[in-house]
This record gives C-alpha cells, structure tokens and sequence, in this order.
C-alpha cells in the first residue's frame, strides 16, 4: 500500500521540514498520502515514529487523523523520545531491554550520592549537615546528567589534567571531590546491580538499535523532530539509516550550509544549527544531502523570513556582511522589499515591565478568541510570567493553565504540605498555625476566630504551647479587670482557646512531633506530617486530585532521599523537602483550552497555532545563561569531552528560530523585570539591527512595531483609564451618619483623632471598625510605652523609695512581658539606666511641691455645653499618667510620652487638646481617686509632658520653651481648648457635618489605618491635596 514517495527504495532518508511550517501536520499530511490512509485505515499501523515529547506525540496523533479525514483509523505507534527507558518497550525489543539493569530514580540517586558526599567530609574530619549534602550531590547529580548526554566522558583523564597544570587549590580539591562519582558512584552501582537514569537511558536506545539490525521492525520507522543532540535519540537516527525502511525529519534545517559554513557552526555551540551541523557531520551528511519535505506549499515571504532569521542569528564573524548577504538574497528584489516581505508578520513589543508584559500578552491572547476559529499561543520560559498570563485571562472567564503545569507547593495540597512542616517546626507560632488551621483542606475549627481575636494577634509573648496558655490566662484576667472597671460583661474568650490549643497539643503528640526540636529522621518527620495532615483534613483529602497524587509521589521519593541522610532538626527536613519540590509542577486536571495554550519552549517543540506569542525575551530569561560548573572549568570540561554549557543556548536559539518564523509572531521584551532594569534579549537585538540596516530606523520601526490600534500596549492603557465620573460626584467619602449615631462620648485621645481624621472617628465609633493587630507583631512604640507605663505605675505603688536598678528591672520586666525580644531589652540597657537616673534626679527634685499621695493611671470624665445634642451635652474622658497634689492645693497633670511630646506650638493651636483637657476635667472635680472619691482642685498649676524613652525631657505647657514662645498663662490656654473644643462639638452635632478623611494631612501625625477604608489613593490627587 505504500507509493513511490518517502519510503521508496532510493529516496532520502534524511528531509527536513523549514522553520515556520506546521511541522506535525505536514508530517500527518505526507504520512497519510504516502500510506493512502483514508482508503487503508490500518496502512499505517504496523509504523513506530518517535518524536521529541509525549505533548507532541499527543499532537501528531491527533494531526494524523485529521489529515486522514475518517472516523477509523489504526493509528502508528508514537513514542516520545524523552521516555525511551519508562515506556512499554516496542515489539520485538523486549529481550533486549529485559537485560539491562533497573534505573535508580532521580530520588534514589539523589539520595545514595547525598550518602557518599556526607562520607566523603566525614574522612575528611568536617562533617557536613543534610541540606549542604543534599546541594552538593544535586550538583554531583547534573554533572552526571552532563556526562550522559554528552555521549560518554573519560574521566580517567582528571588526575592527569591536574598533573598537567599548575592549578589553584581549590581546583585540586574539586577534582579529589568528584571521584564520588568517577569511583565511588560507579562501584556503588555495580553493587546494587542498578543503573544510572540517563545511562539507563542510553542503554535503552542502544538496545533497541541492536535488535533493529537483527530484527527489522515490521513497518517503517520515523525519527521526527529531533535535532539528535541526545545521544539516545543519535543512536536511534544512526540505527534507522541501516533500516529497510526508515526516515529521519529534522526540524528546521539550513540546506544552505556549506560544508565550511558547517564546520564553523559545529565551533559555534549557541548557534540555532550548531546541533544539527554536529548531527550531520556525525551520520556523515551534508546540509545540501538532506531533501526538503514533499508537497509543503512554501511562500516568498516565508523563504524571505527564513533567510533573516539566519543572517540575524549567523556567528558574530559573519555579521560584518550582512548588507552585502541581504542584497544576494533579495536578487532581483531591492533588499527593502526584501526586508519587508521577510518582516511582514513579524511584530516587536517592548512592555514598560514584566507586569506589563503579562498584560500585554493575556490581551493578545483574548483577542483571539474575537477572531473566529483562529488559535494562538504563549511560549515563554519563564514559569512566573506563564501563571501571570494565566491569572489575567480569568478576568475574561478563560481557564487557561500552563502546559508546564502548577507548582506543586502553590496546588492545595502541596500548599498544605509545606504550611503544615513549618507549623510543625514551630507550632505555637501564630502565623503558621492559623495558615494550618484555615487551609481550605482542614476541617474548620470552632471558635477560632476567638483564639485569632482575643489571643493571637499581637506580639508574640510566648516560646512554647506552656508559655500560649499562660498569655490566655493573663489576657483573661486582665480582661476581667477591664470588665469589671467598666461595668462590662465577663470575657469569654479563654475556655474556647484554651480547648483549641489542648486539641492541637494533642494532634501533634499523636503524630509523633515533639515540642523541643529534637533531632528527627526524614522519613520519620514525613510519616508524622503525613498522620497530622490525614487528622486534620476530611478523607480522602489532602490525597485526592492531581495535586495529591503528585504530594504523595513528592513525599516517597524525598522519602527514600531522607534514608540516606542523618537525623535532623523538623525545620531543617520542612526546608529541603520545599527546595525538593522547587522542580516539580502538576498539570491541571481540566484539559487543555480548544484555542488557546500557554506552553514552555520544550512544550512548543513542532506545536503550531494562528499566532505565536513568544514573551520573555530578555537576556538570562531566554536565552537562558548556563550555569556555573561548581566543579570544573571550562577548559577541563572540554578536554574530559563534556559538552560546552552554550549548547544549551544554540538548543534554545533553535526553538526560537523555529517559531519566529511563524506566519504571525509578536516577540515581547520588557524594559525592566524584577524591578531591575533588563537587557532584550540578543535575538530581538540582532532582528532590530539588521531591520534597521535593510530599512532605516524609521522605517524599521513602521515595519517591526504594530499600528496603534493593533498595539496591545494601547489597549491596556485604556483598560487602566478609570471612567470620568458623573458631574458634581466625587470619590471621595463624605459619610454623614443621623445625629442618633453619632459620638456622644469621647476620649481626649479620640478628640484628637477628631481634629486630625474626623473618618478615623466614624470609622470606630459609627460603623464599629477597629484595626486588628497582625499576628506576630513586632513590639512598636505603643507596646513599648504600655509597658514603661505600667513599670512606671508600679514604681509608685507602695510609695517606698527604690533605686535606679529597681525601675531598670521594672522596666524590663514589662518589656518582655510585652514580647520584646532579649536581645533588643540587652541592648538598651546602658540608655535606660541614664534615663532611668535622670528621671529620679528629677522626680526628687520636686518631692518638697508634693504633699500627700501621688495618683497614677486615674480616670475621670466631665461634661461640656453642647445644646445640639439630644440631651444638651458631650461628655469627655480621660486616663491621667500621674496627678499630683501640690503643697498650695493645686495639682499639676503628668503625662508619660516613650517619644517626641506635643510641641507647645501644637498645643496652644488645638492640635493636642490632650493635656488641656485633662485639665477641664481635674478642674472639674471629674478624676476618680478611689471608689466615688473625686479629686477636687480650684486649680491646675502645671501641665507637664515627661519624655522617658531614648532620653529624658521635660516640657511645661504655658512656659513658651522650646520654640522661643512667649510665655502665657495656663489658665488662658485651658480656656481657649474649651472653647475650641465645644466649637468643634457643635459642628459635628450638625448632622449634614461630614467626616472626612484627615482634611489637612499635615496635621496627621502617622499614616492612618483607616486611609484604604477612605480610599484616599482614588480621590486624593483629584482634590489636589499633597
């Protein structure tokens, strides 16, 4: 059934189909012609073709029955290149795989070398602990992949390289390092009678080659798309020129190389045709030797682009005659016409940053779908912009995943997984165990939203679960106190969040974990994290799915890695099992979008869709820059026969070559990413240059750059263009609640907020907001001076006369009752020694004004005049740091402050009405000494801001020091805050008053918790207001 074509005896074995050619349909359509398949549906049974992956292998099977254009169809066999040793082996070959030792995993490896390099510094007297074993035999296991796929190393050659040169030390030691895998590793091997992957690998394709020569495969044999840098796939191509019937398609071959052109490419290994030059020279073929592939309908344009892409791409020696090199190609043609066919369809994106980048290409990507039946796809190697583009098309309610698929800790369970190591390694801390305890895989916790308020927040003021339950027991009785001071109801927050914390001390005990962070084995801590995942999530999660196939597969291959590695701390196994799953990615189960697909170069090797966006293109995003070699020079992996690390960039350029000379292709760069300023890609910059030289700069811009309306970059502006809003409306919020809501009662503190942020106000006292702490808070200054005001408080309780040291310890002893860390409390010590000294001197300066009981923390409240309110009066409280009873019968108001104080000029403007208030109310007779005993005073002799933090200062209000103010009595000032306070009263009485969002910032003393409620961000440059 077959005709006289691809396969008839004579015919090239070697063709290759160009760049820009939908590679796997035209291979379907010349495979199902030659086979007449749509009349013989099963003429095409009995062929194996290997291609590169198992995507693509998904792809042709699918181009093969459409080509076909029949409902039956026995398809050929298609294996993926990449899995030559894990899939069934083809017919006829079993026997001689069936002798080849079983490979280790990837894991098992990982795992035995991690083995053999904590050996190794054991013999050399430093041992080494796992995370820096398991790095090493990571590097260890990639220079092993290296020798692999570089076709067989002589590593015998070391010692004597060394011996040639001179080296530095450290290269010596290097070279004594690595004969864990020259010696150790080889002979490990041999002991267990097991192979290594890649070599397995080889093995495998050599096998297979050997029984082709005995026994022929039935149908023909197709090698398609490979560039044969893979020794395995090489010695498949090898074998197949031997074969009867047999055919190797090289993707995107240059016929126009000469064999001196060749060789220098072959010397050129980020070259776009290094790969196949070294392929060619090896089956002993020349470019011009490989046929073209029947029947493909090429175009002038599509010749045209070909062409530019490889004088773009050519060696840097051969750059200097591009012009000259145009105006042969172009021929007749005038080398712009032939610049312009070559560049027509070809568009150049430059995104302001990586955000814009991914905006840039989601909107392309949408677009499409306007434009009906056309397919498009996104080829970037960066997995980062891949799930960015991803997350912007569901804003159009497209579910687009990465081919490359999701991050396995980023999935449910994986996410899981790594938040439940963490919370193991420290389980009282509260960030932690509250992501634990919300994970949408964990059955829900009564009552923790009790635990989170009332306990959690906060600084943390405690090491260990002993330590969490005696904060709830404070937390609980200062509670109390507070209740019955106010007349309250009792708290009852405590037996709630006692009984959770119990449970999860219990939860942890029964899974194995301990408390103390002992030493523990990796597979030990893995079961254990396994049982308290299992205890905490409903059956079967977190195992079902995708994502929890792939965490159970995760956590037995680090399992058997751990089998080789000592004992360790819990954080230190949650730490290198997420560094272990930094590689592994979970496709989404939902399959894949009919039009649309965001694929990885790998993944995009012989795809073809309408549009190709290829984003990315900066320097060390694509191409990528190989890594350092921790081990080796580069001149020493030269001469071992180890490949040059720029192949990996020749490789890369290949697949941009392939697809860049699609029909339509959008080439995306960004100017800055990462927030850092970034480099195009060398590519774009070679494209841009040689358009320039063909066209000129201007015109090279109108041909390479898109029209405005077709620029995606001008889309998104107008996307991010806020609608212009009704006349007379403006954003900013202007509440005005009923008089029945508002304030009728306020603090001197919350009098303040009222001058300074009226919505703060609202916010609090109308809707009932109040900021939450964050959860493992830093001590600030509010915590801080908290508790010097209590040591402070303290100090004067008995009225006994105490030392310097005695308000240092005091004071310490507050602190870390705060949650102040030892360290911070150590190292202020010799400042709050002299401000704990200078304060006394002060404090004993003053004892002869005193007579009688100093009062400390009192609270009081006096009403003022408001007739607009329901019952004609506005009621302001106060807590006073420290009151004194003078020896003429006035008293004087203290006011501790850890910073800076009011400045005299703010208090007498009404900014600070603090201090003059507490006057009004001592005046008043409102202050509390004891139970329904007031302090009574006709007068207030001093109202005085004691700093005590980083240093000690004074301030008397009224004495006009510090801004060189003239003096004023503090009678006149206490007069003038009552006036402007009752005139503020009154205004916030009227109920069309709004409350506004601090209307002078200037007079806002610290960034406003309530600023993102207000929406400032939206309205405030509207308003002007800086």
């Amino acid at each position: 059934m077959s005709g006289p074509g691809l396969f008839a005896p004579g015919a090239p074995r070697l063709r290759t189909i160009p760049p820009g050619a939908n590679f796997l349909n035209e291979l379907a359509r010349a495979l199902v012609e030659e086979k007449d398949a749509a009349a013989h549906p099963d003429a095409l049974a009995d062929d194996l073709i290997y291609v590169p992956n198992r995507r693509s292998a998904r792809a042709l099977a699918l181009a093969i029955y459409r080509a076909a254009g029949v409902k039956t169809l026995l398809m050929p066999e298609i294996r993926p290149l990449g899995d030559l040793e894990n899939d069934e082996p083809p017919p006829g070959v079993e026997s001689a795989l069936a002798d080849l030792p079983p490979a280790l995993s990837g894991a098992e490896r990982l795992g035995q070398l991690s083995r053999l390099v904590s050996a190794y510094y054991e013999r050399q007297g430093t041992p080494v602990p796992p995370a820096s074993a398991l790095a090493a035999a990571g590097e260890l296991a990639r220079l092993l992949d290296q020798a692999a796929l570089s076709g067989g190393i002589d590593w015998d050659r070391l010692d004597t390289l060394v011996e040639e040169r001179q080296l530095a030390i450290h290269w010596q030691q290097s070279v004594e390092f690595l004969k864990i895998i020259t010696q150790a590793w080889p002979a490990s091997l041999e002991d267990q009678q097991r192979m290594d992957p890649y070599a397995r690998r080889l093995a495998a394709a050599e096998a297979t080659a050997a029984s082709w020569k005995d026994r022929p495969p039935k149908g023909d044999v197709i090698i398609a798309g490979s560039t044969g840098a893979d020794p395995s796939a090489f010695a498949l191509m090898t074998a197949a020129l031997h074969l009867p019937r047999a055919l190797i398609v090289l993707p995107g071959l240059d016929r126009d190389l000469t064999r001196a052109s060749m060789d220098q490419i072959a010397e050129t290994p980020s070259h776009p045709q290094a790969a196949l030059a070294r392929t060619l020279d090896r089956l002993d073929y020349l470019p011009d030797e490989v046929a073209p592939w029947p029947g493909l309908a090429d175009t002038a344009e599509a010749r045209a682009r070909r062409a530019l892409i490889h004088e773009a791409l050519a060696p840097a020696s051969e750059t200097a005659g591009w012009l000259t090199r145009l105006d042969e190609l172009a021929g007749a043609r005038s080398r712009a016409d032939f610049a312009r066919d070559g560049f027509s369809g070809l568009t150049l994106l430059e995104a302001a940053d990586d955000q814009d980048e991914a905006w840039c290409a989601a909107l392309l990507l949408r677009e499409t779908l306007e434009r009906e039946g056309e397919t498009a796809a996104l080829v970037t190697p960066d997995a980062g912009l891949s799930r960015r583009v991803s997350s912007l098309m569901q804003h159009w309610g497209v579910d687009l995943a990465p081919s490359g698929g999701t991050p396995l800790l980023q999935t449910r369970s994986g996410s899981l997984a790594a938040l439940t190591m963490d919370w193991a390694s420290d389980p009282t801390h509260p960030a932690l165990m509250l992501a634990v305890l919300k994970h949408r895989q964990v059955t829900p916790t009564e009552d923790l939203d009790t635990l989170e308020r009332h306990v959690l927040r906060g600084p943390r003021r405690w090491e260990d679960f002993e330590g969490l339950e005696a904060h709830i027991d404070r937390l609980d009785r200062e509670a109390r106190h507070q209740a019955e001071l106010r007349g309250r109801p009792e708290p009852r927050f405590a037996a709630p969040s006692q009984r959770i914390v119990a449970d999860l001390q219990h939860r942890l005990a029964n899974a194995g974990l301990g408390p103390d962070g002992e030493a523990i084995s990796g597979r030990r801590f893995l079961e254990a994290v396994s049982d308290l995942m299992a205890d905490l999530g409903d059956a079967p999660l977190p195992w079902a799915g995708e994502d929890g196939a792939a965490l159970s597969t995760a956590m037995r291959d680090f399992a058997d890695i751990c089998d080789s590695l000592e004992p360790a701390a819990a954080e230190i196994w949650a730490e290198l099992f997420k560094s272990y799953c930094q590689t592994i990615s979970v496709r989404d189960a939902g399959g894949d979008h009919p039009r649309l697909a965001i694929w990885g170069p790998l993944e995009a090797r012989l795809q073809s869709a309408d549009r190709l966006i290829l984003a990315g293109l900066n320097e060390d995003v694509w191409p990528k820059q190989p890594p350092p070699d921790a081990f080796l020079p580069r001149n020493f992996r030269k001469k071992l026969g180890l490949a040059d690390p720029d192949e990996r960039i020749g490789l890369s350029a290949h697949d941009f070559a392939q697809m860049a000379a699609a029909p339509n292709v959008t080439l995306i760069s960004a100017r800055r990413r990462d927030d850092a300023p970034a480099v195009a890609s060398r590519w774009i910059w070679r494209l841009t240059t040689l358009a320039r030289g063909a066209l000129g700069e201007e015109e090279a811009a109108r041909v390479l750059e898109p029209s405005t309306e077709d620029d995606p970059r001008t889309w998104l502006t107008s996307l991010r263009e806020a609608p212009a809003l009704p006349e007379g409306y403006t954003s900013e919020p202007r509440p005005t609640p009923a008089l029945e809501a508002r304030s009728k009662k306020l603090s001197v503190t919350r009098i303040e907020d009222l001058i300074r942020d009226p919505y703060k106000i609202y916010a609090q006292q109308v809707l009932g907001l109040y900021p939450l702490d964050p959860l493992d808070m830093a001590v600030d200054a509010r915590p801080r001076g908290t508790a010097i005001h209590a040591a402070l408080e303290k100090f004067e309780e008995d009225g006994v006369e105490k030392s310097t040291d005695s308000l240092v310890a005091l004071i310490e002893d507050e602190l870390r009752s705060a949650g102040e860390l030892e360290e911070i409390i150590l190292g202020g010590v010799s400042v709050r020694r002299k401000v704990a000294a200078e304060y006394l001197g002060w404090r004993a300066g003053r004892l002869h004004l005193i007579a009688g009981h100093v009062h400390t923390e009192i609270s009081g409240q006096t009403d003022l005049t408001a007739p607009a309110m329901p019952e004609g009066r506005f009621t302001v409280t106060a807590n006073a740091d420290r009151v004194e009873r003078h020896q003429d019968g006035s008293i004087a108001i203290l006011d501790f402050k850890t910073g800076d104080p009011p400045s005299e000029k703010q208090v007498r403007a009404g900014l600070n009405p603090q201090m003059p208030l507490s006057a009004i109310i001592a005046l008043g007779d409102g202050f509390e000494v004891k139970d329904d005993i007031k302090l009574r005073s006709d007068s207030v002799s001093a109202l005085t801001y004691v700093r005590f933090g980083s240093k000690f200062a004074v301030r008397n209000i009224g004495d006009g020091t510090g801004r060189s103010m003239p003096e004023k009595p503090l009678e006149e000032i206490i007069e003038e805050t009552r006036a402007g306070v009752t005139q503020l009263i009154a205004r916030f009485a009227d109920p069309s008053h709004p409350y506004v969002s601090m209307p002078r910032p200037i007079w806002a003393t610290y960034g406003s918790d309530y600023a993102r409620l207000a929406r400032r961000d939206e309205w405030i440059s509207e308003s002007g207001d800086d």
